[in-house]
């Protein structure tokens, strides 16, 4: 048996044993036994986090075979977990690890780019990975729109530039025509108007409001 399985087996049957142990101890007394559950709580976060999600993630990702080959490990699942520690590079290095096996992914590249701009606070980083990689090779058309649909999400969100947003819409519609692609961007089309006009809106009743 692995010795690290067998390391985390024991820590789990040691913690068990001491829940018991503890329990024996403050049972009959309410105030004692709510703090023992929120300790064991805050103390069950943890373990979830850096030792049962990296090792979930390892264990449905990894595909063993009994020829004797080398095990596959899913990246995405890693960078679950990676992610769920707060660890926002390393979750980026276990997607790059991803498109290095298959470039022809674009939703490691999508994860990139949101990791990047919702949890390091760099859109800027976020739109050159997403403007690089699909200048990089020719996409299928699913692909292709995919990335440029998070393009205009990035502009949006993160740089509220309506104008260049609309531009790419309009390019989307252009490109693929009579498509549920040119319809999608004609949607978003209608949905960033409104937030154009909410935003005018709202800020004319600020300069309105000052003296």
């Amino acid at each position: 048996m692995n010795r690290t399985l067998i390391i985390r087996l024991g820590l789990i049957a040691l913690f068990i044993l001491l829940i018991r142990i503890g329990w024996e101890k403050v049972k009959g007394d309410d105030g004692l036994a709510l703090v023992f559950f929120v300790a064991i709580g805050f103390i069950l976060g943890l373990v979830v986090v850096f030792y049962a999600l990296p090792w979930f993630g390892d264990l449905i990702g990894t595909i063993v075979y009994s020829s004797g080959e080398k095990v596959q490990v899913n990246e995405g699942l890693k960078a679950a977990a990676k992610l769920a520690q707060g660890d926002y590079e390393g979750a980026i290095a276990e997607h790059e690890k991803a498109l290095a096996a298959d470039p022809s992914q674009s939703f490691p590249i999508a994860e990139i780019a949101k990791i990047c701009a919702d949890r390091l606070k760099d859109p800027v980083r976020a739109m050159g990975i997403l403007k690089q990689h699909l200048a990089a090779r020719e996409w299928p058309e699913d692909d292709a729109t995919f990335l440029r649909f998070r393009i205009v999400d990035l502009q949006l969100a993160h740089f509220h530039d309506f104008a260049a947003a609309r531009s790419l819409l309009e390019g989307i519609i252009a490109d693929f025509p009579n498509t549920r692609h040119s319809a999608n961007a004609r949607h978003k089309l209608n949905e960033l108007e409104q937030a154009e006009y909410k935003s005018i809106v709202e800020q004319r009743a600020k300069a309105a409001g000052k003296p």
